[in-house]
C-alpha cells in the first residue's frame, strides 16, 4: 500500500465563488490559458475544475448563499480540521463553515480576529508534492490585516506557521511551513482584513494590460519586490480580487 504523504501548512487548494461562472471561465481561459471540466461532488452539486497544461489548478463554484461576493478562498492543509477549527475559535477567531466532509477530504471554514476568511483541508488521498509554480498556477498568498501581530500570533496556534522578516525588510512579515515560506502579511487600512492570491504570469505589465481588455480593473497597477519579482492585482468581471505575478527568475 501507497503510504500518504501531506504538506501541512502549505496552501494547497483555491476555489473561486463566482457571481458569474461563464464569465469567469471566458476571463481566466483567457487570461491564464485555463481548461474546465464539471464533476459531480458526493452532494449531487456540479463543481467545475481549472486546470494549467495537465494540472488541476482550482474550483470554481457559484456563491452558496444569494447576495455573496465573488472572491477568491485558499486552503490551508492541516493534519486535523476539527483541532484547527477549535484553536482558530479558541484564540479569537470564528468558525464559519464547521468542519464537514465533502468527499475528496474535510474542510473549514473560518475567520482570523481582524475578519479575514481561509480555509483549511485534510485531503483523504494525500496532498500534492510541493513543486516550483509554473505559468498558469498558483505560487502565493498575501494577508492584508489591520494587526499583524494578532494575526501572526493567531496564525502560528491554528496552523503551526513560523515567521520570518521578508525581503522588503525587517518591519515584513513572511509565513513558513516548515522550510517553505508560504505566505507575507501587509498592513493596510484600504480594504478589510483578507487572503489574497497570486498566478504566476510571462511577464506583469502584460497580463494586467490583458486583463483589463477582458474586463477586469485593476487595483495595484505594479509593484516591484526586489530579488523577487513584480506583482499586479486585479479584479475579474464578477469583482473577485486577483494577483498577477512575475518571477525575477525564468521558471
Amino acid at each position: 500500500m501507497t503510504e500518504l504523504t501531506f504538506t501541512p501548512g502549505h496552501f494547497v487548494w483555491r476555489e473561486l465563488i463566482s457571481t458569474d461562472l461563464p464569465a469567469a471561465k471566458s476571463f481566466y481561459s483567457a487570461l491564464f490559458g485555463w481548461t474546465f471540466q464539471t464533476v459531480k461532488m458526493p452532494s449531487g452539486m456540479d463543481y467545475t475544475m481549472a486546470q494549467a497544461g495537465e494540472k488541476m489548478v482550482c474550483g470554481l463554484m457559484p456563491p452558496p448563499m444569494p447576495g455573496m461576493p465573488s472572491y477568491w478562498m485558499s486552503y490551508i492543509s492541516v493534519p486535523d480540521v476539527a483541532a484547527a477549527a477549535a484553536a482558530a475559535d479558541a484564540h479569537g477567531g470564528k468558525v464559519v463553515a464547521p468542519p464537514m466532509d465533502i468527499g475528496p477530504g474535510e474542510l473549514a471554514v473560518f475567520a482570523d480576529p481582524a475578519g479575514a476568511h481561509v480555509s483549511v483541508w485534510r485531503a483523504k488521498n494525500g496532498d500534492e508534492p510541493v513543486e516550483v509554480p509554473g505559468l498558469g498556477t498558483f505560487c502565493w498568498e498575501t494577508l492584508t490585516t489591520t494587526d499583524a501581530a494578532s494575526a501572526t500570533a493567531f496564525y502560528k496556534a491554528v496552523v503551526g506557521w513560523t515567521v520570518t522578516a521578508g525581503p522588503a525588510g525587517p518591519d515584513s512579515i513572511v509565513f513558513n511551513a516548515g522550510e517553505h515560506s508560504v505566505a507575507d502579511v501587509q498592513v493596510g487600512n484600504h480594504a478589510p482584513p483578507h487572503w489574497l492570491t497570486y498566478v504566476v504570469v510571462d511577464g506583469c505589465d502584460s497580463a494586467r494590460e490583458k486583463a483589463t481588455t477582458l474586463g477586469a480593473k485593476v487595483v495595484v497597477p505594479r509593484i516591484e519586490v526586489p530579488n523577487v519579482g513584480n506583482i499586479a492585482v486585479v479584479t475579474d468581471p464578477a469583482g473577485a480580487y486577483i494577483g498577477l505575478f512575475e518571477p525575477q527568475f525564468a521558471r
